[in-house]
């Protein structure tokens, strides 16, 4: 029996719904938002958002009922684990504590749940500990974006963070490729407020680095040069529209965005010594940007490849399909 969600991203720009069915990308919708529906990845109205999905989904004939949704960073939070090999009980009483740093207030007030990377062993093959990837995400929230999609006609079935998106991702392409030796997934994410570099040894999660440059940078550069509305800059911007891209203020945005990125990726070759990162995936709004990529690529010591070589999909999708490959890893099982 066919196992098929519909997975859904809300950015700060726009939408991002994916129809998938047993791990293979059948479709992707992208609808840009209204201006103060999402702040900082925060939705302003639970209820104009429910009523934008219905009416996204209906547009682009959806119909998948289960739903599998992006938890953005302002919500949940995430971490990489060691713990002492222990039994799913004493786990589940243990791992709120393990978020101590996070949060402040009730612990009763948050859903805990993870996912198992790796087990170790000692020689008697006995487990003594284990690699976890864990998150928390407050209830209240929670319910709250049930219901929304529950009056959008949906049904939430699985809500996790970003991370586990990708780390599904890589998890369904080594299953399907059967790597030799294990491999190392740089994922940068060109967004509209910050760039997050995500990187993983197979699909264990080893860190993210979040730069405060974004795409949005650019369009208050050309407002600036060109004298707009920074919607109609937006729009510049996003269609290359009079050459824009090639502006002398665009070009030294590209070169500050390629320059974090690659002091991030400096830094974690620093202090992975032993790491044989060699490419990277590029997503987001940003990765539309050609001369934008072209300057990262130029800037860094790895090799570029398409986001879309990890997935199995059906039938020929666009570019602009790939930019948000969270929608369809979240629904991975």
């Amino acid at each position: 029996m066919s196992d098929s969600f519909t997975g859904i991203e809300i950015g700060s720009r726009q939408v991002k719904m994916t129809q998938c069915e047993d791990n293979s990308v059948l479709r992707v919708a992208l609808e840009p938002l209204p201006d103060n529906y999402v702040n900082r990845g925060t939705i302003v109205s639970m209820e104009a958002m429910s009523e934008f999905l219905k009416e996204m989904a209906k547009k682009h004939r959806f119909t998948d009922k289960k739903c599998a949704l992006v938890l953005p960073n302002s919500v949940a939070f995430s971490k990489r684990l060691t713990m002492p090999a222990m039994t799913v009980e004493h786990l589940k009483i243990n791992l709120p504590y393990e978020f101590h740093d996070f949060i402040n207030e009730s612990r009763k007030k948050y859903v805990f749940d993870y996912c198992l990377l790796e087990m170790h062993y000692n020689d008697g093959g006995k487990p003594f500990s284990m690699d976890l990837m864990a998150a928390a995400a407050p209830k209240e929230k929670l319910q709250e974006y049930t219901l929304m999609l529950k009056h959008a006609g949906f049904k939430l079935t699985i809500a996790a963070p970003e991370i586990f998106a990708y780390s599904n991702i890589i998890r369904a392409y080594e299953a399907e490729e059967k790597p030799e030796e294990t491999r190392e997934y740089c994922f940068v994410d060109l967004g509209y407020y910050t760039t997050k570099l995500h990187i993983f040894s197979s699909h264990r999660f080893e860190v993210t680095r979040e730069i405060d440059h974004g795409c949005s940078l650019l369009d208050r550069a050309v407002a600036d040069e060109r004298n707009l509305d920074e919607h109609i800059a937006h729009a510049y911007v996003t269609e290359n529209y009079e050459n824009v891209w090639s502006l002398p203020c665009c070009q030294d945005i590209f070169d500050t965005i390629a320059v974090e990125i690659m002091r991030a990726i400096n830094f974690y070759g620093f202090n992975n010594p032993a790491s044989r990162l060699d490419t990277v995936y590029f997503c987001g709004g940003g990765s539309l940007i050609a001369p934008l990529v072209d300057t990262v690529v130029r800037s860094i010591p790895l090799a570029s490849r398409p986001v879309s070589e990890l997935f199995k999909t059906v039938g020929q999708l666009s570019p602009e399909a790939f930019t948000s490959p969270a929608a369809a890893g979240i629904t991975y099982r």
